[in-house]
């Protein structure tokens, strides 16, 4: 099965005259053309009659045209059955468009999941998760898998997809394993209860400080509040002010949060933040340089050794290599899941040895 048959079928549709031009290309098809056009559905009609449904998902998955063909094909589908006076036809044509709706429904729910992911600042997609893991099972990382061979002749797009693959499944992985301690998330819904109860911003932010430094600002709490506050961005019944409102009480949870990793993984996080390699090289310097550590405002100064940053460095490196060949990411190392991140991550890793060790 060629993964381009949508669009050879179209073509061959196209070029017998079916859109009314003997030489015409699938690309040259109109949008829509298929609700007009039965000799080009009945031609993908074909395809699918003789494809598994699995085949289905990788046919649609490869097309770039189907989004426009979709309705004018399960529409074409009952024209037929509802014209077939065999009842035996008649009933496999109306299972193929029920089966080729529902795929065809789930796909389209996946790809509103990707580009509305896409569209989202990366600090939105905790909270997104939350709200859509219902939709993001293993169909929905298939659906990734094929958009990221799909687009094998667009190298940027693919490397694309295939970080945000990386960071969505380390996402889904972290949320359910916080959601199976049913322990901590009932104590994450006190807190949060608790804390909806303060009268003021300034008191929900001292409040957020006293868990974090009584350790109940945990990652359950953490993907409570990101869930409140992905609920309430995507609603419209909701008012402004109360997004707003979990907008706040979520980044500063998220910002206290962070202040409890380990240092090397906020020097490390800091490092790759740095698009200067030499920029890298002297703050990667002034990290080994050993001196009082204290916050000041936004700024962290926080010192280490090679030996510790290094170890923090490679079982990064281990995981994102173990995971990817699993297919799935996890643990501390989903926000560096990028090609560009982990290339600069390697490259701070061979510095290391060779300057340091």
């Amino acid at each position: 099965m060629h993964p381009a048959a949508i669009e050879r079928a179209i073509g061959s549709a196209a070029a017998s005259g079916g859109s009314g031009g003997g030489a015409a290309t699938a690309a040259a098809l109109p949008p829509g053309a298929a609700g007009s056009n039965r000799e080009v559905s009945d031609k993908l009609i074909e395809v699918f009659q003789t494809k598994s449904t699995a085949e289905w998902r990788k046919l649609i998955a490869y097309s770039k045209q189907w989004p426009m063909l979709a309705q004018g094909v399960l529409d074409r589908i009952e024209e037929r059955a509802a014209a077939e006076a065999d009842q035996e036809a008649q009933l496999a044509l109306r299972k193929l468009g029920r089966r080729l709706a529902t795929v065809h429904q789930e796909l389209s729910l996946y790809q509103q999941l990707v580009d509305k992911f896409r569209a989202a600042p990366s600090s939105d997609w905790e909270g997104m998760v939350s709200l859509h893991r219902n939709s993001m099972g293993g169909e929905f990382f298939k659906y990734l898998d094929l958009k990221i061979r799909a687009a094998h002749d667009a190298e940027q797009e693919q490397e694309a997809l295939v970080a945000l693959g990386a960071q969505l499944a380390a996402l889904v992985e972290a949320y359910d394993r916080v959601l199976r301690d049913d322990q901590a998330m009932e104590a994450a819904a006190q807190s949060f209860g608790d804390l909806l109860q303060v009268e003021s911003l300034e008191e929900a932010d001292r409040k957020i400080d006293e868990m974090a430094a009584s350790g109940r600002l945990d990652p359950a709490l953490l993907l409570m509040m990101a869930k409140a506050y992905a609920g309430a961005k995507e609603t419209d019944i909701t008012r402004e002010e109360v997004k707003d409102i979990m907008a706040h009480l979520y980044f500063k949870a998220k910002e206290s949060f962070t202040q409890q990793a380990p240092k090397e993984v906020r020097i490390l996080k800091y490092l790759l933040s740095v698009d200067s390699e030499r920029d890298r090289a002297e703050l990667l310097a002034q990290a080994f340089q050993p001196g009082a550590e204290l916050q000041a405002g936004d700024v962290d100064y926080l010192c280490t050794t090679p030996r510790e940053l290094l170890n923090t460095v490679d079982n990064v490196i281990m995981l994102y290599d173990t995971s990817r060949a699993k297919g799935t990411m996890a643990g501390e190392a989903a926000s560096l899941m990028s090609p560009e991140v982990i290339e600069r991550l390697r490259a701070l890793q061979k510095q290391i040895q060779r300057q340091y060790l």
